[in-house]
């Protein structure tokens, strides 16, 4: 009897501990419709076996790729079991497992679900699943251009001089990534360079090939790796995933993306390639202050070598108007300059609501010219942050070509360190940073110089 009553108070321990464990938004939210789609933390996140692969060495990147994908696999299995197993016998629509942050995202659960889920000792707590969008467009024109050209940012930053440095290179050998909104993978300027299988996932539609119905992946991807005068880093290998279908991205539509850049998969999900997964990834969408759902994907990129980079936001000119996920310590932020190196009106600034000094870097982002998805010879003038933040990666692109082992912090090191500061100064005071002082809250450490950064790694190698 006196067993039986203990076993009564533990349930009854665990019913009255679920709700501290259901974000309270939820409830309310719940309040009003019927179902949410949901995301599922664990008390064991995804640190322990981070911190494992930090000190481990491997014969080569495949290797380390391939096992920390086994290892956080084996870990998200493990540690979500009960959970997989209490969703498997619901009559749901989707839910999924993710290991690359140990979380499960279920779709239209109702608060008596959610309920169950909260009542198992491992999890740590339930919230509704966060959109994102687009860092959207300032302007959007469509173009003409000069096929014998370099288009006017990659020029200003001396991309091409960089290509033809005694021991710089244009990108060949890397493998560079966009998290956007597809990309028109037939287009003139970025047919040829497509990684092909292992090279594309839509977490959407699963769609066999790549595609872009909005126009802006194919743009910033262009920037990146695109041929014909358009891209920083036209020899890299291109891949991408659909995180946002059109304008807004959903959160699980990011993870999926996330964790498909630190171990690529066909287009179906199943058959997989660690070895395939690119160097960097750049990023031009997100929204918000301070907004953490994406930095374990971040922690695992950093483990991976994966250099993450995002675009700072298009919420200026107001000091402390930096956006996440850009705001983490670990990635790369980039501001917007015009082509007379002044700071765009749009570029937000910092400080981060951390304190942090945001953007790291700048680069040209106003009326940018790159490939667009209306046909295959198409092209549009854009401007945003959008536009700067794939400068910045076909520059780091630049700097793994020359050494594919460069950690973030070197990269950090050498971008920053070669950026040009001869810049308008706007007369703004963010964070109390005069910009006269380097780094700064406006433009970061400067506007970005590919000549620059790559000849002050070559010199550290000599």
């Amino acid at each position: 009897m006196k067993s039986f009553a203990i076993l009564i108070a533990c349930a009854l321990a665990l019913v009255h501990s679920a709700p501290t464990k259901i974000d309270p938004a939820l409830r309310t939210i719940l309040k009003t419709q019927p179902t949410a789609n949901v995301f599922v933390s664990f008390k064991e996140g995804t640190a322990s076996v981070l911190s494992g692969f930090k000190q481990k060495t491997f014969q080569t990147r495949g290797e380390k790729l391939t096992s920390l994908n086994a290892a956080l696999e084996q870990h998200a299995a493990t540690t979500q079991k009960n959970v997989l197993e209490l969703l498997s016998h619901q009559h749901l629509s989707k839910f999924q497992s993710f290991w690359i942050n140990n979380q499960v995202f279920v779709k239209h659960a109702n608060l008596a679900l959610i309920e169950k889920l909260a009542a198992f000792p491992e999890v740590s707590y339930i919230v509704e699943e966060e959109m994102f969008e687009i860092v959207t467009p300032v302007e959007v024109k469509e173009s003409e251009r000069s096929l014998a050209d370099n288009e006017w940012g990659v020029s200003l930053i001396q991309a091409p001089e960089a290509w033809g440095l005694d021991g710089g290179n244009n990108g060949a050998n890397v493998r560079v990534a966009t998290i956007d909104t597809g990309v028109r993978v037939t287009h003139e300027a970025l047919a040829g360079n497509f990684l092909g299988k292992f090279g594309w996932y839509d977490p959407y539609l699963q769609t066999p090939e790549p595609n872009d119905q909005n126009g802006h992946g194919t743009h910033t991807t262009g920037t990146i790796a695109g041929q014909l005068g358009i891209g920083v880093a036209p020899g890299s290998k291109w891949l991408a995933c659909k995180g946002c279908a059109t304008a807004m991205c959903a959160q699980d539509a990011l993870i999926g993306c996330g964790q498909f850049m630190v171990c690529p998969t066909d287009t179906t999900g199943t058959e997989k390639d660690c070895s395939k997964a690119p160097h960097l990834v750049s990023n031009s969408w997100g929204g918000g202050q301070g907004r953490d759902m994406f930095h374990e994907v971040i922690d695992a990129w950093t483990v991976a070598g994966i250099i993450g980079v995002f675009a700072n936001g298009n919420s200026g000119p107001s000091c402390g108007s930096a956006n996440s996920p850009a705001d983490h310590a670990d990635v790369i932020a980039v501001g917007s300059t015009t082509s007379t190196d002044s700071l765009s009106s749009f570029s937000s600034v910092g400080p981060s609501v951390f304190g942090t000094i945001k953007p790291d870097v700048s680069a040209p982002g106003s009326s940018v010219n790159s490939a667009y998805n209306s046909h295959d010879s198409s092209y549009a003038v854009l401007s945003g942050t959008s536009m700067a933040c794939p400068h910045a990666a076909g520059v780091i692109a630049l700097l793994k070509g020359r050494n594919p082992d460069l950690t973030f912090q070197q990269v950090k090191q050498y971008l920053t360190g070669g950026t040009f500061k001869a810049i308008t100064e706007t007369g703004r005071n963010c964070g109390g940073v005069e910009e006269s002082s380097w780094p700064n809250n406006a433009f970061g450490y400067g506007r970005i110089n590919a000549l620059n950064s790559l000849l002050e790694l070559i010199a550290d190698e000599i």
